[in-house]
């Protein structure tokens, strides 16, 4: 025994190192699988972010080849609009002196920064600037000293600049310069290019930047040339040239999209460059960098899952690896668990009464093979269930206990059974504690006391039923005597005497004594067997036929009361019966229901083998028996028909008796009444 022992001690040691190391093999297989499927997600998301980076671009260019056209053009209508502004200031200057003092708000009219008049020497005679700069009147920016003098010299009749810095403003300006007509000199109006550029922000690709700077995920846009950043989104303050990127260099001299990972203030970003060509304007560049957080983060994830993996299959390894050493431990364990068990489960399938366990929520958590048979379930229908769900009336008082902390020492309770069948039960409760003194849950033990009360109240209905039976065949017979007395004079009145008139009558009177003597004599005769019934003559029967038999005598009378009869009858039912005795049983019963329900009303027979117990159940919906009366209806001399003598069930009682059978009634009010028959199998 000890050698197998340590055999199997070395198997089991041997598989768990092998089982260990295939254990590893697949941590380090399934990291290094992790490993390649992050690269490659890395890449995916890369290549995606290229895509999108290269789509924005496309959209950047073919928007910026549109708005610099368009730029172009508001320059040129600018341009003109300055021009005709001057010519309207200089012909305002020939035609009306006065209006040299009104340059300033005519500049407003015109929505100008800027008027100047100047003589031919470049000197300023007038001008729409507030008292306070004029100071500064005598001085020009060589900018602007550049762009009077052709007019001065008479070589141009207007020059324009787009970015002139004027020391009189001390702001870059769009000026036109044109010659005046009314005296030698110059005129000079101008737009700040602030505002130029303001409009081209709006219109132009610096709206097109901004929006597209905004877009979730966009970090910068960036619009520049050799000079410069020409446009760009929020919050870029500087970026990269020309002359200082070699990255840049290359876009601008080929035709296709490249793309770097960079650092941008502190954060990687992914960056995509290309040339914008636009004739009659020199070479420029696009950029866009996309934030590289998402990537980065699933880059993260990944690494992270990676690790957690890892550790996952190391400890899941070491818990294996132990438990593997303490399995045989409690492998024997679980075998004294599995005999301690069966022998629990042993013992309460022995045991006659029905045990069921419920926890303090309420749930069913044990069930013996007593309690299946009383409660009509089995035990996989009840264990994890809520009882007072199942059994909404606490017939094993488990509720009650279980609310009032208060253990049932005895008593007695009934439950519905299968059909009508209704069980008695003596029940006694009783708490589990834990070792810490609270109750885990409550136990019912309950016996099935059916059989014992049954055979009570048919022993103390049999004990009235005898002797008010024999109280009747006492009084019976007392009766019979007179009554032979009016049978023979009513006998000797017909043949001895002979009215003169009214012979009819005096014949149909004579008749009536007689019959109604003979029902009373038949009444006594019926109480005269039931307090001294004859012997049975017991012979093997079938319950089935003798049933069909039965409905067979009434179905005439059911169709002709519009009666539905249903019939479900099993067709071997052996028994050892009085054939008449029992005919006539099913006779009462069936002619009864018949009495019961109205026109259209339905009759239903069912007969089936229980085990070794025969059931037999006559129904009928019609309007039921009160509740008060039930109790009494096997009476003797109990009836609630108007010609009936109250001896049909009295009788029907008495002959089920005889055959060591039972018979109960269940009725209620307005939804019919229902009787069943238990008999033996023989």
């Amino acid at each position: 025994m000890i050698a197998m022992t340590r055999k199997r001690s070395a198997i089991l040691t041997s598989r768990s190192a092998m089982l260990l190391g295939g254990l590893l093999l697949l941590a380090l297989a399934t990291i290094v699988f992790v490993y390649i499927e992050v690269t490659q997600s890395k890449e995916e998301l890369l290549d995606l972010v290229r895509s999108e980076a290269s789509t924005v671009i496309e959209t950047l260019n073919r928007g910026g080849e549109t708005t610099i056209r368009a730029n172009s053009e508001l320059e040129t209508a600018l341009m003109e609009r300055l021009i005709v502004s001057a010519k309207l200031i200089d012909h305002l200057e020939e035609h009306t002196p006065e209006a040299r003092l009104r340059l300033t708000s005519r500049a407003e009219e015109l929505n100008l920064a800027l008027i100047l008049l100047l003589d031919a020497s470049g000197r300023i005679t007038a001008s729409s600037l507030p008292p306070e700069t004029r100071s500064h009147n005598e001085q020009h920016s060589p900018e602007m000293q550049a762009l009077i003098d052709p007019i001065l010299r008479g070589t141009y009749t207007w020059t324009a600049d787009a970015g002139i810095h004027c020391s009189c403003t001390g702001d870059t300006l769009f000026v036109v310069a044109h010659d005046r007509r009314s005296a030698p000199g110059a005129v000079v109006v101008g737009l700040l290019s602030a505002d130029l550029r303001e409009i081209r922000k709006r219109l132009g690709i610096g709206k097109l930047v901004q929006d597209i700077g905004r877009e979730n995920g966009v970090v910068y846009v960036v619009l520049q040339d050799e000079d410069g950043i020409l446009t760009a989104s929020e919050r870029v303050t500087r970026m990269s040239s020309f002359a200082e990127d070699s990255l840049l260099r290359a876009a601008l001299s080929g035709d296709t999209v490249l793309t770097r990972i960079v650092e941008y203030e502190g954060e990687m970003v992914f960056e995509a460059v290309s040339g914008l060509r636009i004739p009659d304007a020199q070479p420029m560049l696009s950029r866009i960098g996309l934030s590289l957080g998402l990537v980065q983060s699933v880059q993260q994830r990944s690494m992270r899952r990676v690790i957690l993996i890892a550790l996952g299959f190391f400890v899941t390894a070491a818990i294996l690896f132990i438990f593997l050493l303490l399995r045989q431990r409690y492998s024997r364990l679980e075998q004294e668990h599995e005999q301690v068990r069966s022998y629990h489960e042993l013992v309460l399938d022995g045991i006659a009464d029905a045990v069921i366990a419920m926890n303090t929520d309420g749930r069913i958590i044990l069930v013996n093979r007593a309690a299946e048979a009383i409660l009509g379930r089995p035990s996989d229908e009840l264990r994890n269930e809520q009882y007072a769900e199942l059994f909404t009336e606490d017939p094993l008082l488990l509720t009650r206990t279980r609310d009032s902390q208060a253990p049932v020492a005895y008593e007695e309770t009934t439950i519905e059974g299968s059909g009508s069948d209704r069980r008695h039960l003596a029940v006694s409760t009783s708490f589990v504690h834990t070792r810490d003194g609270q109750v885990s849950s409550i136990v019912a033990i309950a016996r099935d006391i059916s059989l014992q009360r049954r055979a009570q109240e048919q022993l103390e209905r049999q004990g009235r039923l005898t002797a008010m039976g024999e109280l009747a065949a006492g009084i019976a017979h007392e009766i019979r005597n007179p009554l032979n007395a009016i049978t023979i004079i009513a006998q000797r009145f017909q043949a001895e005497f002979e009215p003169q008139e009214d012979v009819e009558e005096f014949k149909q009177l004579n008749r009536t004594i007689r019959s109604e003597v003979e029902r009373v004599n038949n009444i006594i005769t019926q109480f005269l067997e039931f307090a001294r019934p004859p012997q049975l003559m017991l012979e093997r029967a079938n319950m089935a036929a003798l049933l069909q038999k039965s409905i067979d005598v009434i179905r005439s009378r059911a169709k002709l009361n519009d009666v539905t009869l249903t019939v479900l009858v099993e067709e071997d039912l052996p028994v050892r019966a009085d054939r008449e005795k029992m005919q006539q049983v099913l006779l009462n019963l069936l002619q009864n229901a018949l009495d019961a329900v109205d026109s259209g009303g339905e009759i239903k027979c069912i007969a089936c083998r229980r085990d070794d117990t025969i059931l037999i159940s006559i129904a009928d919906n019609g309007g039921g028996i009160p509740a008060d009366l039930q109790s009494k209806i096997f009476n003797l001399y109990f009836t609630t028909k108007a010609e009936g003598t109250g001896l049909g069930l009295s009788i029907v009682h008495q002959i089920i008796s005889e055959h060591h059978g039972e018979i109960s009634v269940t009725s209620s009010e307005g939804h019919g009444t229902t009787f069943s028959i238990r008999l033996p199998v023989r």
